[in-house]
Order: C-alpha cells, then structure tokens, then sequence
C-alpha cells in the first residue's frame, strides 16, 4: 500500500532551485525596498538573506514523495498541507530536463501531468531528484501497462474505455536531426531581430552610466565620421545577434533525438541542458508546419504539434516540437511512422482567388498607416523616412494572401495562412476540433465571402485557427462537412 512506501526528500541540490525562486520572486521587491534604506542598508540585506535561506529550507524539509506499488504520493506545504495521490495509469505526460552541471551527478528536474490536470503547470514538479526516481516511476508504468495486456478483459477483447488507436504498431522508431540542416535552420531564424532590439536597449542602459564628458568626446567623433562609425556599429550588432541566436538555437536542439515505442513518443535534445518529454500519441490535436520566407527558399520546414497537455517547449507556447528542421520533401515520409494519421504526402491546397488579395493587402498597409502617421506628425519633414513600412505592409498583405489555403483530405481538414513573413499550415483531424464558425460581415456577404475559424484543444486552453476571405461556397463546405460528426 501507499502508506508503506517510504517517504523520501529530495536531493540536496534543491535548495539551490529554491534559493534561486525565492530570488526571483523576492527581487523587484529588493530593488525597490533596498535602496531606499540608506540607513539601514545591510540589516535589510541581511533580513533579505535569511528569509530567502529560511524558505529554501522550509519548502525542502516539507516536500516528500512516496513511490509505491499502486500510485505516486507528494506531501507539500508549509502552512497548508497538501498530499496528491497520481494512479500510474493517469500520468499522462513526463518531462526531464538535466543542465550539464548535474549530469555528473546522475541528477535531474522532473514534471509530471495527470489526465485530468487542467492548470497551466504540470501537476508535480522535482526540482532536483536521482534519474533513479524516473526510471523507478517509469517501471512501475511499465508494469501496470502489462498487467493490464494480460487482464480478462483483455483476453476477451473487452475494453474498459473507448479510444481510437492512433499507433498500430510497437514497432520503435526513431529519427535525429541533420547537423547540416540544423545549421541552416539557425541561421535562417527570425530570431535576430528581438536580439537585436534587446542590444539596443542594453546600449540605452549603459550609455546612462557613461560620463557626459566621454559621451560628448564619441559624439563629436560620431559627426567627424558620421557614415562609417554608424556603418560599423550597425553591422556589429547585426553579427552579434545572428551569432546570438544561432549559438541559441543549435545548443537548444542539439541532437535532437525523436523515438515513439508504441503508443508514445518521446524528444531528447539539448547541448547545456538536456531536456527530454514523453507523451502519448493520442494526446496530440493537430500539427503545425511552419516555415519563414527564408526557410521556404532553403525548403526547410519546422514541425509542432498541439497536445492536449502542457509538455513542451515554455517558449513557444507548451508547443511540443516534433521536428525541429526537415527537408520540405521528405515531412509527410518522416512523420508518418510517427504519426499514422497524417497525409502520406503533400496535399494541394486550394488557393484565395487573385481579387480578393486587395483586401489582405488593404488590411495591412491601413495597420502600417498608424505608425507612419505618427512620425509624420512628430518629426515633421524626418516622418517622411517612415514611408518604406507601407511598401513592406504591401508587401506582408501579398505574402499573406499568397500563402493562405485550405483543403479536406479523407478525415483531416488543411488550413494554411501566412503572417509576418511566416507561412503556417495546420492538419486538424476532424474528431480533435472542439468548435467551428463561419463569420462575415454585411460587405463580406456582399462579395460572397467569408472568414473560417476552428478551435482545437492546446494545452490547457483553446488553439483558435482561422482562415480569412474565402469564398463563401468554401466555407460552407468546410462547415457542412464538420457539421456531419463521425
């Protein structure tokens, strides 16, 4: 029984991730407290300190976990206590993830999420725990899975709960990224411009601590040379943040690793920290295949899928990445011993008519107005600098009408659209949407189109996919046929 499991702490190491919490939940209060006592500076730090030790201990002392024969038990709280009792058989998902520093010492973080977790976090986290607690945890998963294969019920092919199989097969599969692609994939990142513009601002920040003397010395140097020391700067921080995020992207899918045994699948990646997730397959709601005009002309697609689940990566969304990088031609062959409900091949999509691109085009160049107006109200003669973004608004409405698709395909419905120079397509099978509607307004009814959104479960919340001025005979089509439920 649960109650004669043995109850354990957690590794020693955990103090640290708990000092390190406290720190980050404590901080804005400490910049802004701190300085302003002046007088009593140090015994303000000092009470700082303690605290943040004496919760660090607190929350270690009371977390304990219990690995039985029958569930997972955690014990937590300092003041309110609280004990979460996990059934094997409900864990859903299970996330490690290990920086290199813990690595020598076989130690690492674990999430783990139940069918029925609804929040936004995983239902159990290990800040630090022995890689033993896993395996122990994914043994006692491994035998429950055959005792229930050897069941009555099953013998008889009685099943207690109805699912559709998504993987016939236990066959293992498993793919590993190309070095080669994955360099391109680095260097083909959007991911340049938001450093660029965190350089800037941490520019902006130190020049507040720079000497006005020095400042006025550079600036009269600046004038002098005007043209070639802008020159060199701007081509110093364009190098710095392509090397910025390309060293970020390849350590962060470093040997990318993609494995399904059954019924689940599994990443590994990682250079500074390895992180590894595992989910079953029937728990993904779609797939998204995205790609940016660059990685469309280097015909590199990237690969996610929605889970009903909070696995993933915390920087895009809880979106779990399948494929980091793939050869435009070979996605649908690699993906399908992975996932057997996807096409077998590229469909052909059905395409927005010529005409009503003025309307993608007018959408984006009247959004680009407003800050282009704004400079010519407040720079006067210089606000007229802003009037290249209405050739790039045009240009972003002509990418996006140009990329915007749809298609039915057996039980899978195909939507594509493009934003922001990026081009997304989305394989929904139809019994994963959770609703539909079709929306148009008096001038769009006039013109016989109209807008198609489809929500699909995303984590804990609602994945809302829209296409925009189809033609309203399209869209009708795709209502009617996710109105005849299977």
């Amino acid at each position: 029984m649960t109650s004669e499991a043995p109850k354990k702490h957690l590794n020693a190491f955990s103090l640290l991730y708990y000092a390190y919490k406290a720190v980050l939940n404590w901080g804005v209060f400490a910049i802004i407290v701190l300085p302003a006592q002046r007088t009593h500076f140090l015994a303000a730090l000092v009470t700082l300190i303690f605290l943040i030790i004496a919760f660090s201990l607190l929350k270690f002392f009371f977390f304990t976990y219990q690995i039985s024969d029958e569930m997972l038990t955690i014990n937590s709280g300092i003041f309110v206590k609280r004990h979460t009792h996990i059934p094997y058989g409900r864990i859903q998902t299970v996330q490690r993830s290990q920086w290199f520093f813990l690595k020598p010492f076989q130690l690492e973080q674990l999430k783990i999420e139940t069918a029925g977790h609804e929040s936004h976090r995983p239902e159990v986290v290990f800040p630090v725990v022995a890689e033993s607690v896993r395996e122990a945890i994914e043994q006692k998963r491994l035998a429950l899975g055959k005792a229930d294969q050897k069941s009555p019920t099953a013998v008889q092919g009685i099943t207690p709960t109805k699912a559709t199989p998504i993987q016939s097969t236990a066959v293992r599969q498993e793919y590993q990224i190309n070095p080669h692609d994955l360099n391109i994939f680095a260097l083909t990142s959007f991911g340049i411009l938001p450093l660029m513009g965190i350089l800037a601002a941490i520019y902006g920040k130190i020049q507040e601590y720079i000497p006005q003397q020095f400042l006025n010395t550079i600036t009269k140097e600046i004038v002098s040379q005007s043209i070639l020391i802008i020159s060199v700067a701007v081509v110093l921080i364009v190098i710095i943040a392509i090397a910025g995020s390309y060293l970020s992207l390849v350590q962060k899918y470093y040997q990318f690793t993609l494995t399904s045994t059954g019924d689940q699948l599994r990443t590994y990646q990682g250079l500074l920290q390895r992180k590894s997730v595992t989910i079953p397959i029937n728990r993904i709601q779609a797939l998204r295949i995205k790609q940016n005009v660059l990685r469309q002309w280097a015909k590199l697609a990237t690969i996610q899928a929605l889970a009903a689940s909070s696995a993933g990566d915390d920087d895009k969304g809880n979106d779990m990445m399948i494929l980091p990088v793939i050869k435009s031609h070979d996605t649908f062959d690699r993906l399908k011993p992975f996932i057997n409900w996807v096409p077998t091949h590229f469909v052909q999509l059905n395409k927005i008519p010529g005409k009503n691109r003025f309307y993608f085009i007018r959408n984006a160049m009247l959004i680009m107005l407003i800050p282009v107006a704004g400079c010519l109200y407040f720079f006067k003669i210089w606000g007229l600098l802003s009037l290249p973004l209405l050739i790039i608004a045009f240009f972003m409405g002509w990418y996006s009408s140009s990329n915007t698709g749809w298609q039915i395909y057996k039980d899978q419905l195909l939507m594509q659209s493009g934003s922001l120079f990026t081009r997304t397509e989305f394989i929904i099978p139809k019994k994963n949407v959770q609703s539909f509607s079709l929306n148009r307004s008096i001038w769009m009814a006039h013109n016989n189109l109209a807008h198609m959104q489809v929500n699909v479960r995303h984590g804990n919340h609602n994945e809302a996919v829209e296409i925009r001025y189809i033609p309203m005979k399209d869209a009708e089509k795709i209502f009617n046929w996710l109105r005849l439920r299977n």
